[in-house]
């Protein structure tokens, strides 16, 4: 029986056991696991955050086409609002003056103060809708008596009174289109002009650089001590001859930029 057993002993000793063997593969296989699960978590964070940082970049510009849109559909509501209250005349007028005052509020003269901080409209805008609309409501009012045929001597006095009052509102509000348009014209004159002091600066700073080029080349080789052989006179003043003309030829450029 000892002898049995010791054979038994020996036996276990010498195999591997089953049981085992699985635990093993199990914790290697878990140790493996994790290490991937680490790398799959690293990477959804690294899409999450380049994700939220391409979503926070995208959003004002969304944000920004998305009130554009809706302000261009609210104009054309309001254009298409002002063509059945005011007529296609009327309104073709208002929509002029609209255009006037956006190129002003664009224009450099109003953006950098030149016109003050005081150039709203909306009160003339509205005094010409509400001249023009009354004006309509005249003519619309005369056209229906007009159709009822010949004018009686009561028809005659009210048409022309009617008449005399469409004139009357239609010079009050061409008024104000007129001197809206003409602060349009006086913005952009300018801006024309600030434009024009940029340029010539820029060309007097220029010229001021080319002259002190010129003249370094010119007054300061006369400076320069005369070592050099007679020989070599003329190669002295060719060179002057050639730096003057490219300083003139610069000059010139420059003017005529």
């Amino acid at each position: 029986m000892s002898d049995r057993g010791a054979k038994l002993k020996s036996l276990r000793t010498g195999l591997a056991i089953p049981g085992e063997d699985r635990e093993s593969e199990m914790g290697m296989s878990g140790d493996s696991l994790d290490g991937g699960t680490v790398i799959i978590l690293l990477t959804v964070g690294v899409v999450l955050v380049v994700g939220l940082l391409v979503w926070s970049a995208w959003m004002p510009i969304a944000r920004r086409e998305r009130e554009r849109e809706e302000q261009t559909a609210r104009e054309e509501e309001e254009k298409l609002w002002r063509i059945a209250f005011l007529g296609s005349q009327y309104a073709a007028i208002v929509e002029s003056v609209l255009a006037a005052v956006k190129r002003l509020q664009a224009s450099e003269a109003a953006r950098t103060g030149w016109l003050g901080d005081d150039f709203d409209f909306t009160v003339d805008i509205r005094a010409i809708i509400d001249k023009f609309q009354q004006a309509r409501a005249l003519g619309d009012a005369i056209d229906d008596l007009s159709a009822l045929g010949e004018l009686g001597p009561g028809d005659a006095e009210i048409w022309c009174d009617a008449k005399a009052s469409i004139n009357n509102l239609e010079a009050a509000a061409h008024k104000r289109v007129r001197l809206i348009k003409r602060c349009a014209r006086e913005a952009r004159l300018i801006d024309k002009s600030l434009n024009e002091e940029r340029k010539d600066a820029l060309t007097a700073q220029q010229r001021a650089e080319l002259h002190g080029k010129l003249r370094g080349m010119l007054y300061g080789a006369e400076a320069t001590p005369d070592t050099a052989p007679t020989s070599a006179a003329a190669d002295a003043v060719m060179a002057r001859v050639l730096a003057y003309r490219e300083v003139k030829e610069l000059i010139k450029k420059a003017r005529g930029s």
